[in-house]
């Protein structure tokens, strides 16, 4: 017996031609995005995308439009540039998928996969082989190559003695309770110290953090140091810490690893007025995630519907 389907929620955007995600009420069985203005005037552009229930992650079925009324529908594998849905409350992380047989050590760092998470996506590494000072920390995936690799965007491995052998990894659901702890992947040595965090961020201009640094990480002088943040971007943080004359931020090597140690962190310890209830707001919610290949171009205007099975919302 068929259930129907019923509309749970719908609107419209102007594409920056970036990724995004569209928060839903619900979980939807049925996602569809059309693109206004590429319909009967663009045949080689995508014109509508599709997703189902039961997709992996950055799956897709795209229509594009040959000429009259003729439809061409492209298919998009999972780990491509499709659709992702999100569900930011559910916290049990990923399987483990130990595909990865390789991490450069470069800035950043890619990490070679047949099975490749979605941009977007926190990875914690495991099974590091020859590059265990970053094993069971996490990092943002900043961009994919299907089936062939993944970018650790926030990681500068260039000055790791090797690059890794190995390269297992689960996704990690983000924490629905903010602000977040970060693990830190560098900091400058500066009048006003910038911190880079493995994953994205969600300090504000104002908000005063302590910088957890354990000795095999070389700035010893950052440890417990109390500090406010003066700006932000994706992935750093700077401060008002004069770090001029403290030694070098430096990851061990590998085999120091090995034997056991702390990862530095940031942690928030004060927070600007409009953040003062941040560590009590639940922000989770059910979202879509339109990748590339879905989103349209820029200044395109696209329209999306949801659907359920389940009437209520």
């Amino acid at each position: 017996m068929s259930t129907p389907l019923a509309l749970i929620a719908q609107g419209s955007f102007v594409s920056g031609g970036v990724a995004r995600t569209i928060e839903l009420p619900k979980q939807p069985h049925y996602f569809v995005i059309k693109n206004r203005s590429t319909w009967g005037t663009a045949p080689t552009a995508v014109i509508q995308s599709e997703w189902f229930d039961g997709f992996g992650a950055g799956q897709a079925i795209t229509m594009t439009e040959g000429g009259g009324s003729a439809l061409t529908a492209t298919a998009i594998a999972a780990g491509g540039a499709g659709f992702t849905f999100v569900n930011i409350s559910d916290q049990t992380p990923g399987a483990l998928v130990a595909t990865g047989t390789a991490i450069t050590a470069a800035n950043p760092a890619v990490v070679t996969d047949a099975n490749v998470p979605a941009v977007g996506n926190i990875v914690r590494m495991i099974n590091t082989t020859g590059m265990l000072q970053i094993a069971g920390m996490d990092f943002s995936v900043t961009a994919v190559t299907p089936a062939t690799n993944y970018t650790l965007g926030y990681l500068d491995a260039s000055g790791f003695a090797a690059a890794a052998t190995n390269a297992d990894y689960r996704v990690i659901p983000a924490k629905y309770y903010t602000p977040y702890r970060r693990f830190i992947t560098g900091i400058s040595q500066a009048a006003n110290a910038v911190i880079t965090v493995s994953v994205a961020h969600n300090y504000e201009v104002g908000d005063k953090i302590r910088v957890n640094c354990p000795a095999e990480f070389g700035m010893t002088e950052i440890n417990g140091v109390l500090g406010t943040v003066t700006a932000v971007g994706a992935s750093t943080i700077t401060t008002d810490i004069n770090s001029t004359a403290f030694t070098a931020f430096a990851f061990p090597t590998s085999a120091v690893a090995a034997t056991g140690v702390s990862f530095p962190h940031v942690v928030p310890v004060g927070e600007v007025a409009t953040k003062l209830t941040s560590a009590i707001d639940n922000t989770a919610y059910y979202g879509m995630y339109l990748d590339t290949g879905v989103v349209g171009a820029n200044t395109n205007v696209m329209d999306w519907m949801a659907f359920s099975r389940d009437y209520t919302v």
